[in-house]
C-alpha cells in the first residue's frame, strides 16, 4: 500500500473528507493511518489502568493535561492517541482534530489481546512515523504484547532518533523536555 504522503493530493483529500464524515458507535474510535481508516473498539480494563497512571505522572510531575479523545492531524494520518500530554487550555476553542502545536507527548497504549497484534504493529510503525512527522517531542509506548515501555525521543523527519525501553514493572528515564522517570510497576 502507498504511504499517505505517497498518494495523489486528491487522493488524500478524499479519503481526508470520508474520515472527516465517518460516524462511529459511542466508545469506538476512528483513524487515519498509513491510507487507511481504522475503526477501534473501546480499550479494556488494564488498558484504562496504564492511561490513569500516566495521566497522573503527568500531572503531578508536570503540572500538564493528559487530553483524551482528541484526534491530531499529522502530514502522515490523523490519530487518536490513549493521550495527548499538554499544557492547560492547549485546545481551547480548537476543533475535534487539530494540529499538535503545544503537545509535548503522546501515548499509545497496546491492547493485551493477541489477536490485537496488527493494532500494536500500527503503534509500533505507522503511528510513529506519524507523530515524529508532526514534531510531537516524545513518544511513549506502553506495549503491553511485548511487556515494555518504551519513550522515542528527538524527531527528526519521520522518525525519531533516540528510543530508550525497559521491561514493564521498571523504572523508565523521560527525557527532556519531561526530563524525569516514570515507574511502570501499575502496567
Amino acid at each position: 500500500m502507498m504511504a499517505m504522503s505517497e498518494e495523489p493530493s486528491f487522493v488524500r483529500d478524499d479519503l481526508r473528507a470520508a474520515f472527516a464524515a465517518l460516524e462511529v458507535m459511542p466508545g469506538f474510535r476512528a483513524e487515519l493511518v498509513d491510507g487507511e481508516i481504522i475503526v477501534s473498539p473501546p480499550p479494556d480494563g488494564q488498558h484504562e489502568t496504564v492511561v490513569v497512571a500516566v495521566d497522573t505522572w503527568v500531572r503531578n510531575a508536570h503540572d500538564l493535561i493528559l487530553h483524551r479523545n482528541l484526534t491530531l492531524i499529522s502530514p502522515e494520518g490523523e490519530y487518536v492517541p490513549d493521550g495527548i500530554a499538554a499544557p492547560k487550555g492547549t485546545f481551547a476553542g480548537r476543533e475535534w482534530h487539530s494540529k499538535p502545536d503545544g503537545v509535548v507527548l503522546v501515548l499509545e497504549v497496546t491492547s493485551g489481546r493477541r489477536g490485537e497484534r496488527k493494532g500494536a504493529e500500527r503503534d509500533r510503525g505507522p503511528k510513529r512515523r506519524g507523530y515524529a512527522a508532526a514534531d510531537i517531542p516524545l513518544y511513549l509506548l506502553i506495549d503491553r504484547l511485548d511487556g515494555k515501555a518504551t519513550i522515542f525521543s528527538e524527531p527528526r523527519g519521520d522518525d525519531y532518533t533516540h528510543s530508550a525501553s525497559v521491561a514493564l514493572g521498571e523504572n523508565l528515564l523521560i527525557p527532556e523536555p519531561l526530563e524525569s522517570v516514570l515507574p511502570t510497576e501499575e502496567f
